[in-house]
């Protein structure tokens, strides 16, 4: 029964988050585990594993201030989990790394069509096959500018993001940084639901993210060639759809390419 109650609360984290699958082996790993959170849910591989990462991104409302939202970012890493144990949906034996990265965010409107989002995050990261611990930190933008469509609006995302973390015993410390820019667009056609309508989208994206101490040289230097693209597809309902403590409003499925290979994504909520 237990075996179950597990699978079960599995099953409600990946509705929560998203997940992708490498379409070929990855060859090395792109970033720390302690800056999941930011990469974004995935299979990824390392020198010595494959590490499949599980985020589950939660955002709530400030009492009654609409402007300011408190996020709650959760990611669990699982060690030697590959593809093969995705597709037999096969339940991970033991969490490799978790991480708990409280933080707030204020939304500031510019007009009626453009509004800036700042946040800062700080939060706690473990890796339980070293022993690791070590404090996560964050701070970042968002732009979000909206075109109205026929049953709902466009949304044009841009995002960056830098965080770092320090190791507590040996006292390590490295950087993330990850750009993004992306355009949601809602199609004028719809499905009908039980809890409302759900209106099929079609977006795009371009993204850099590096991790190094030496990020900004990296940027200078780099090419065309160390950028991601992806292009998806989704499902949003302009009416949320409660599942538990938080909400959901869109479902999709994207194709990733980028340095590692081809990725496609499944995800849940935003696909930026």
């Amino acid at each position: 029964m237990k075996g179950k109650n597990w699978a079960s609360w599995l099953l409600v984290w990946l509705s929560w988050s998203s997940y992708a699958v490498a379409e070929e082996p990855l060859d090395k790993e792109p970033a720390n585990y302690a800056f999941a959170a930011y990469m974004g849910s995935g299979l990824y591989g390392a020198t010595d594993a494959s590490l499949f990462v599980l985020n589950i991104p939660m955002t709530f409302q400030w009492r009654d201030r609409e402007d300011i939202r408190i996020r709650l970012s959760t990611s669990a890493g699982f060690f030697d989990y590959g593809r093969d144990n995705l597709q037999e949906l096969e339940i991970p034996d033991s969490i490799g790394t978790l991480t708990l990265i409280p933080g707030v965010e204020k939304v500031y409107s510019v007009n009626d069509r453009w509004e800036l989002i700042p946040h800062i995050d700080y939060g706690y990261a473990k890796n339980f096959s070293t022993k690791e611990e070590a404090q996560v930190y964050s701070v970042g933008l968002h732009s979000r500018y909206y075109n109205q469509g026929d049953l709902d609006r466009h949304v044009w995302v841009n995002k960056v993001v830098l965080a770092g973390y320090r190791t507590f015993a040996s006292d390590l410390q490295d950087n993330y940084v990850k750009l993004i820019t992306g355009y949601d667009y809602k199609t004028n056609l719809y499905v009908s639901l039980k809890a409302g309508i759900a209106i099929p989208t079609v977006y795009g994206s371009v993204s850099w993210s590096y991790n190094g101490i030496d990020y900004a040289e990296k940027w200078k230097d780099g090419s065309v060639r160390d950028l991601n693209y992806e292009l998806g597809v989704s499902l949003y309902a302009p009416k949320p759809i409660d599942l538990w403590i938080t909400t959901v409003d869109r479902i999709g499925l994207g194709l990733q390419h980028n340095a590692f290979g081809q990725v496609i994504r499944l995800f849940a909520g935003t696909p930026f």
